[in-house]
């Protein structure tokens, strides 16, 4: 597990991260309609050797996240530096090797027509000077931590199963030996069994290596297991953020109390586990003008559809953007 804050160094800071896309009618002349807004005026730090898991329904943002992090997309407005340097899309190559990133889908993320020799030296090739032999002593020893034989190295893609395959990931994105790691939902292609593996194999190379983690997920067990602070995500706004403790033991806001209640109990004898919550889901280009989730929410109060409520650290470390805690606001 990673250390406490106060001996770590924060290595990304993003500070009111907007990104928007236009909605566009017309095929000759498209006509802008609306816009969507991905992410919403977000904030956060991850400190060194942290998990900062980010989980909410799907279409909420996460994935936009991970891609601004990575510099694969520009931010209409704010800012996202990694250890003081400015992240953009495209960012400079010397920047781009400390932060790499492991995809959903093992399939689709590894060129079938490279053998994994091929992918691992790939990065090696771009961003190293290096001999052939050189290459092979970094990738033999990274082969192994990952928990695959030498043998793998001039086998392709398809003659490994999805786990193998995500390991194969792994190994190309710790090969340039970053400082973080942005992982969009590594385990959610894979079988149960094999994400328990996948997880304890990530948990120990951060130990190891001493790597940083931004973890998307939608699955709450995944993220409980993986995380030392957690990010709730809904239409683009940040509902909450708190270390892994204070959440799932005091979550704070409605919203995050949802996502527990949506998760089922492994037991035949508790019946009426379904927990759907009412209302209307807004539309992700007609957003409320107030707090996004009031149309769902069951603690929603008048303000709550007038004013977005701020964001207040409620204790410390634990923020929450909800009117309900905002005491004048709540009388």
């Amino acid at each position: 597990m990673a250390e406490t804050n106060s001996r770590m160094e924060t290595i990304l800071k993003a500070e009111k991260l907007t990104k928007d896309y236009p909605v566009l009618k017309g095929l000759i002349i498209p006509k802008e309609i609306g816009r969507v807004k991905a992410v919403n005026d977000i904030s956060f730090e991850i400190q060194s050797g942290e998990t900062l898991g980010v989980i909410g329904e799907s279409g909420c943002g996460k994935t936009t996240l991970a891609r601004i992090v990575m510099g694969l997309e520009d931010v209409s407005s704010g800012s996202v530096s990694f250890m003081g340097k400015t992240i953009k899309k495209g960012m400079s190559k010397d920047l781009r090797r400390h932060i790499q990133m492991i995809f959903q889908d093992p399939y689709s993320s590894l060129d079938p027509r490279m053998s994994v020799r091929r992918i691992l030296e790939e990065p090696l090739r771009i961003h190293c000077k290096m001999t052939k032999d050189e290459r092979l002593d970094r990738v033999l020893p990274l082969l192994e931590q990952v928990g695959l034989p030498a043998e793998s190295l001039e086998r392709y893609p398809h003659e490994f199963s999805g786990g193998q395959r995500q390991r194969i990931g792994i190994a190309r994105a710790l090969i340039l030996e970053p400082e973080l790691i942005v992982c969009d939902e590594p385990v959610s292609a894979l079988d149960v069994s094999v994400q328990a593996q996948i997880l304890n194999l990530l948990r120990s190379l951060q130990k190891e290596k001493h790597l940083s983690y931004l973890f998307v997920s939608h699955d709450m067990s995944v993220i409980r297991h993986i995380s030392d602070r957690i990010l709730v995500m809904y239409l683009g706004q940040m509902m909450e953020l708190a270390d892994k403790r204070t959440l799932f033991e005091t979550p704070a806001h409605p919203y995050t109390k949802a996502l527990m209640k949506a998760v089922p109990v492994p037991d035949p004898e508790i019946k009426d586990q379904c927990h759907v919550l009412k209302g209307e889901i807004p539309s992700p280009v007609d957003v409320p003008s107030g707090c996004p989730f009031c149309t769902r929410c069951p603690k929603s109060m008048g303000i709550c559809s007038q004013s977005r409520p701020e964001v207040n650290e409620i204790e410390d470390g634990h923020f929450v953007a909800c009117h309900l805690y905002n005491k004048e606001e709540a009388k």
